[in-house]
Order: C-alpha cells, then structure tokens, then sequence
C-alpha cells in the first residue's frame, strides 16, 4: 500500500475506509442490477477524477475480474431458477431473475474490487497504521504488529523468488505438489520466525511497551476534506437509492 500523491491520498485513512465499508455494506443490502451499477461507477468517477487513475491503469486492474464477473454472470443467468424465460437452448435455460441475479452479483463484486482499490491504491500503510491508532483506537501493539506483518511480504516474496533461483541453479525441477511447498514453506517459516524475533528484541531495546503514552512522528488528523468526501460519497449514494 503506497500513496500516489493524488488528492484522495491526503484524506485521512480511517474517514476513507469507514466510508468505503459504509457504501460496501449498502451494496450487500440492495438487490438492484441498475443501482449497483450506478454506485459502481460512481467509484470508477472518483478513481479518474481525484484519485489519480488512468484509463489504461483502471483496465489494467480490473480486466481479471471484469473476466470473473461476466463467468459469474453467465453461470448464474444459465443455471438459475425462475418463472419468466428470456432464452433457453438444451440444458441452459435464462429467466429474467437469473438474468437479474447473475448481473447483481457480478456488479456487487466489481463494486467491492473498485472501492477496496480506491483505498489501497491511495493509502500510504505508515499512515493508515497511525491513523487507527489516533482515530479508531487501536491499540499500538495490534497496530505495530500488523505494520511488521505487512512489511514482510515483500520480504517474503523476495526470499521465496532468491530460493527458486537457486534451486533452478542446482538443477532442482520445481513441481507443484505438497513436496514442493514443503520445500519452500518450511525455509521461510523458519526465516520468518527469527526476523519476528529479532524485530520484537528491537523494539523492546528502543523502549516500546505497547502503552498509548508515547509520542508520534505523525499524526494524522481528521480536516474539513475528509467530511466533505464522506458527506458527498454518501449523500450520492443515498440520493441514487431514492432516484433508482
């Protein structure tokens, strides 16, 4: 999770994400193909328009599941049950509720994947962690300790791509069963075992005891354009569902 330094990137990290859950949890509570649509673009809009998006990076990330959604459409509109039948050919048979299913659960699922990613794509993790800290209350332990885990991952993934070279050198041929995951599961369990340790014996000598009187580099806070991109996220969502 990185910042693109786009204007929605300066919002503070938790009003975006609770907003985002927010406008989730509606897209879970409505059963319209066409609202779902409308909320959907709706995040498209934002993405182009204030969060530093281009035409060829929004295809990009959502090819794959664009791929999905129209499997995920087909399957339900063709083996869904329903009384009004639109086509019906051998043993596919579309009925206007499948049609309607199948395209709500479809958009649903892009809607999750463009809100999730107006998030991740415009949020630097140092400052998410402190602002749950500030804003939400987390506790510095459960913060710290899941800034340590994300950091790992690229780690990981570094490691895991040094361990394939190498084995690629000595002339291993990598398979893909439960030998093969064995063989590079247990070297970077082990590996991650001990940076843990190691991280957690440095914050201890540098004086971290999890308490919330301490002080901070940074700390976010909650400014006027925070409410105003809540305010205005939420009332489009909301006049959509009135209007629609």
């Amino acid at each position: 999770m990185k910042s693109n330094g786009s204007w929605l990137s300066t919002l503070n990290p938790s009003c975006k994400l609770i907003v985002h859950v927010l406008v989730m949890a509606v897209l879970m509570a409505i059963r319209d193909p066409l609202l779902t649509l409308a909320i959907w673009l709706v995040a498209v809009l934002i993405g182009i328009s204030v969060a530093g998006w281009t035409i060829g990076y929004l295809l990009r990330r959502l090819l794959p599941y664009t791929l999905f959604f129209v499997l995920v459409c087909w399957m339900l509109a063709t083996f869904g049950k329903g009384e009004h039948v639109l086509w019906q050919w051998a043993w596919f048979r579309v009925t206007t509720e499948s049609l309607n299913n199948g395209l709500l659960i479809g958009l649903r699922m892009l809607g999750f994947v463009t809100y999730g990613m107006l998030f991740t794509s415009t949020t630097d993790l140092n400052r998410m962690m402190m602002s749950l800290i500030h804003q939400l209350r987390l506790s510095p332990k459960w913060a710290y300790g899941m800034l340590a885990g994300f950091r790992f991952i690229p780690l990981f993934q570094s490691e895991l791509q040094q361990m394939k070279i190498a084995h690629r050198i000595r002339g291993y041929r990598q398979g893909h069963g439960g030998k093969a995951f064995l063989r590079y599961a247990l070297p970077l369990f082990s590996q991650g075992v001990r940076k843990s340790e190691r991280i957690a014996i440095a914050m201890e000598a540098r004086g971290f005891t999890g308490t919330r009187e301490r002080t901070y580099y940074v700390q976010p806070m909650l400014a006027r354009r925070d409410a105003l991109y809540a305010v205005a996220l939420l009332g489009v969502t909301t006049v959509l569902i009135i209007w629609l």
